[in-house]
């Protein structure tokens, strides 16, 4: 299963300009079965009233999972998951947050080696926010047992508490621990704040950051196997 995190800043590139197609074309490269996104908007003003969920999912040719963690009524902006993966089940999970909602989309995938619990999330600015977004992150998916991976911006360092928090209190691996490539900002990243972790029931082959103006932040990919 190759899965990658991207956070798209909305579509919104290092030139100013906001076009979809451009992130889509940016993760066709990637190959991708499985896409966590951040920064995703749905009809919003600031971004164009675009469907971004709905047209990300036609230009990839995959299903979209979509979790607004901030609502508002006519649309949104949250957090989602693309897979041509079969889906067995979605849960959406609230985690505290401040004046910006946060949380924890969470899908069951179909893979030819069974299943595998993905979930995606998109931490907040302030450090004891994300610890207690980190702990929370923890109990879910020590519950959701089996093969699990975590990816997401969680706006800290590897050496973070919070990510520190994440890694121990589920008992994660990190995909890119070795390499530490940063991934953020996008033109000239110094700090790796986006991540793909895994529980030990899967291992992590081909780990790739990929090279894109398409957002502030680069995709981080990975190729996840039954360990």
């Amino acid at each position: 299963m190759r899965i990658v995190t991207y956070n798209i800043r909305g579509g919104l590139g290092l030139d100013g300009r906001r076009s979809i197609g451009r992130v889509a074309e940016t993760l066709r490269a990637l190959r991708p079965d499985v896409v966590c996104f951040q920064e995703v908007h749905q009809r919003t003003p600031w971004g164009g009233l675009t469907d971004q969920p709905r047209r990300l999912g036609r230009l990839l040719a995959m299903r979209f999972v979509f979790q607004r963690t901030i609502d508002l009524g006519f649309g949104g902006y949250g957090i989602g998951i693309a897979t041509r993966l079969p889906v067995r089940s979605v849960a959406r999970h609230a985690l505290p947050g401040g004046a910006e909602g946060r949380g924890a989309l969470q899908a069951e995938l179909e893979t030819p080696d069974g299943a595998v619990r993905v979930f995606c999330t998109h931490w907040g600015l302030d450090p004891e926010e994300r610890d207690r977004q980190a702990a929370l992150l923890a109990r879910l998916v020590r519950s959701a047992g089996g093969p699990t991976t975590v990816c997401g911006d969680l706006n800290a360092g590897p050496h973070d508490g919070c990510v520190r928090g994440i890694l121990e209190g589920a008992g994660l691996c990190d995909a890119d621990a070795e390499r530490d490539r940063p991934t953020f900002p996008g033109g000239a990243p110094t700090r790796r704040i986006d991540y793909i972790l895994f529980t030990p029931a899967l291992r992590a082959e081909r780990v790739d950051v990929g090279d894109s103006r398409a957002s502030d932040h680069l995709p981080l990919a990975a190729d996840l196997l039954r360990a």
